[in-house]
């Protein structure tokens, strides 16, 4: 796959391609952003580029042909180290990095990135979900961050810098990844042609620049309720009504796999931090083109705040934003979700409300 097919991240790719021609490619790098905007394929990409056997010394572009290219497209180039987190399991476990118990630092990624190149010219290692590195398994790495082999390159691929512990930051490059255009994502949706009734035109503005984000509104029930939280949100009292029930409803409707709760729990956070962000972004009056209609819409049915202090608006919007990824963090790692959303929509009642308290019997939602 050509670079040209890597919609959205041309700077990015202009800085490894001037990096590496100036021989100061760094050894370890963290890609943060939006889930679903082509960090890992970004990776991936690169990855094949830099294990390329025929491409030149300091060039990224793969031929996509030679038996290093089709062995990384088929992830079992023994250059190429991958590692993520595991279905079912709350953090990627720490054997991963240095081995079991019977063979610490003799297996894992940590042993395996200091090998001698098999055929390549380097080695290439790359953590997808650095999210969900703990305490124990972050800690394994710091001696392959602090004394990074030669002939390697490490990259963790993340959703922001908050979300990982210093040590890793400190030691990494960061790169960073903005969300899709809607051009770009509607272009993608169309590569992959998704089994939906749902057309493009609608997806791709849900989408908030993530194709992941897209698949996961494939589903009717998802969209619909997207769109409906919004407009329950907007009315500063989520908790309202029993609402509790309605939102553990949908997420009992990912199925009876626990992890594919936890992901339903997790989208429910995504959808808030998005009407919340727009919300946010609204009171300056640079967000006016740039949502789809239904957050658009929600938006327009919060109380007036003309009258309200808009920093002091603003930092309750804050406030609702930090309490929903709190919650996610939570149910991450495995908390109850039954008591972590309950607790989140009455806690995003009180956040929200504040200052605009005195406006909400005027809404109607």
């Amino acid at each position: 796959m050509a670079w040209q097919q890597i919609l959205g991240h041309d700077k990015n790719v202009e800085r490894f391609a001037g990096s590496l021609k100036r021989n100061r490619m760094a050894s370890t790098f963290l890609f943060v952003g939006p889930a679903g905007v082509g960090k890992r394929t970004f990776a991936l990409q690169l990855a094949q580029g830099l294990l390329c056997e025929s491409n030149a010394d300091d060039s990224i572009d793969p031929c996509d042909q030679c038996p290093s290219c089709q062995q990384v497209i088929a992830s079992t180039h023994p250059d190429l180290i991958q590692v993520s987190r595991p279905p079912g399991k709350a953090f990627i476990p720490v054997e991963l990095f240095i081995g079991d118990k019977e063979h610490r630092r003799q297996r894992g990624l940590c042993h395996d990135i200091g090998l001698k190149p098999f055929s390549g010219k380097r080695k290439v290692a790359i953590i997808d979900d650095a999210d969900f590195l703990n305490v124990e398994g972050a800690n394994s790495l710091l001696k392959t961050l602090e004394e990074p082999p030669s002939d390697s390159i490490l990259i963790l691929i993340g959703t922001s810098e908050q979300q990982q512990l210093s040590t890793i930051v400190s030691r990494s490059q960061v790169i960073r990844f903005a969300p899709l255009s809607e051009e770009h994502v509607a272009t993608i949706l169309g590569r992959i042609q998704l089994e939906t009734e749902i057309p493009i035109e609608q997806l791709a503005p849900a989408s908030g620049g993530s194709i992941e984000r897209a698949k996961k509104l494939i589903e009717p029930e998802v969209l619909e309720f997207r769109n409906s939280f919004h407009r329950k949100l907007a009315s500063l009292d989520p908790a309202a009504n029993g609402y509790t029930k309605d939102m553990l409803g949908f997420i009992d409707g990912a199925g009876k796999d626990a992890s594919a709760k936890r992901d339903r729990a997790v989208l429910a956070g995504d959808f808030a931090i998005e009407f919340y962000s727009h919300w946010l972004a609204s009171l300056t009056g640079a967000d006016a083109n740039t949502c789809d209609p239904s957050v658009k819409s929600a938006i327009e049915m919060t109380p007036d705040t003309s009258d309200h202090d808009t920093n002091e608006i603003a930092v309750r919007i804050a406030q609702c934003i930090e309490t929903t990824v709190m919650m996610q963090r939570k149910i991450r790692s495995n908390v109850s979700s039954a008591n972590a959303v309950e607790m989140w929509l009455r806690d995003l009642g009180r956040a929200c409300r504040g200052q605009l308290v005195d406006a909400v019997d005027d809404l109607v939602v």
